[in-house]
């Protein structure tokens, strides 16, 4: 008797479990918006964008081939999407006073190297809206576009569709001090952001190398095979952007008396990917050519095709004449990381 009604019970256990996971299964999530409101801002007033303009195995860049990138807002308080509207502008005057980590000016990026697509920011029912930012050659013809100086500083002006823009409280009430002043705001503005962006060249990155020296030493020539069992184990070495179409590469030798010398090779590609090898290096000469090939090392490390460079120079340090065949496959671009800076501001 006692068994019967243990399973009896096993069974309405069993259907009432099932019946409440299938309704919750079934039901529709919903929760209350907050109720002090939905608030518009930009996650990060000081973003630093990267454009990259070769292939990237991490994250996809189609947009940076295309010299074009994005500027984003979002949203807070409503667990929905919204169709929001903001009303942008660029607001050079946000850089005044401003300076980088470096002690250098943070400078607003000249009007004729971008356009907006727009001056608004749509989020159509979603959590977070853009507006897209198209870059001229002007852009990329700048060397300081190589690194942390250009900003696009843009401001929220108004919005529709949201209860708020979060504009701050300053610490003064009916003062307005400059938005990047943080000394002067008791809850900081996020109503702005100084959208730095910079760019690297297809060439740039962290590579795998594995290769052959001849080396000729008073007149003798001894030859080094660098190759280690496998391509994850190979000396890792970089490669830099000095121009849209110029790339940097550092390559040294250790001297008899055990001294390192260094010689900067620069690349400087055309269109077909293939490279002319000369050097600045005070001291030194180089000469050789080279070729950048799409997924041209077959199921390379990870067991994937890879880019690689493939190159054939001779280099003279003046002591030590290397002539060198390598092979540098593709390792990382380094852009899966977020980057910000933090600049001080200086009042006059």
């Amino acid at each position: 008797m006692e068994m019967k009604i243990y399973k009896l019970l096993s069974v309405i256990l069993g259907s009432a479990m099932s019946f409440a996971f299938s309704s919750c299964e079934n039901a529709s999530n919903s929760f209350p918006d907050y109720e002090g409101g939905v608030s518009v801002y930009f996650a990060y007033q000081y973003p630093v964008r990267t454009i990259v303009l070769g292939n990237d195995p991490v994250v996809d860049n189609s947009a940076d081939r295309q010299h074009k990138c994005a500027i984003y807002a979002t949203m807070g308080g409503a667990y929905g999407g919204r169709n929001i509207t903001i009303d942008i502008a660029v607001d050079n005057t946000l850089c005044d006073n401003l300076f980088f980590e470096d002690d250098s000016p943070v400078l607003p990026m000249p009007s004729t190297y971008y356009t907006l697509a727009g001056d608004k920011i749509k989020y159509n029912g979603e959590h977070w809206g853009n507006v897209e930012v198209q870059l001229t050659d002007a852009f990329f013809a700048d060397e300081k576009a190589l690194s942390n100086n250009y900003v696009i500083p843009v401001v929220m002006k108004k919005q529709t569709g949201a209860d708020r823009i979060l504009t701050g409280t300053p610490l003064i009430e009916g003062d307005a001090p400059a938005r990047p002043n943080s000394d002067y705001w008791s809850v900081l503005p996020q109503d702005y952001v100084l959208y730095c962006v910079k760019y690297m060249n297809p060439w740039q990155a962290s590579y795998l190398r594995r290769g052959i020296d001849q080396i000729t030493e008073n007149g003798t020539t001894t030859t080094v095979v660098r190759h280690a069992q496998s391509v994850e184990k190979d000396e890792v070495c970089g490669i830099t952007t000095r121009s849209l179409t110029t790339a940097v590469f550092p390559v040294s030798a250790k001297q008899a008396d055990g001294t390192t010398m260094t010689c900067d090779l620069l690349l400087t590609f055309n269109d077909a990917g293939e490279c002319s090898i000369t050097t600045e290096t005070s001291g030194m000469t180089a000469s050789g050519t080279g070729k950048y090939v799409v997924d041209g090392e077959k199921k390379s490390w990870g067991n994937k095709d890879r880019d690689a460079l493939y190159l054939d120079y001779t280099v003279d340090f003046g002591i030590r004449k290397y002539a060198t065949k390598d092979t540098l496959v593709m390792q990382t671009r380094g852009t899966n990381k977020i980057e910000t800076f933090v600049p001080k501001y200086r009042a006059n």
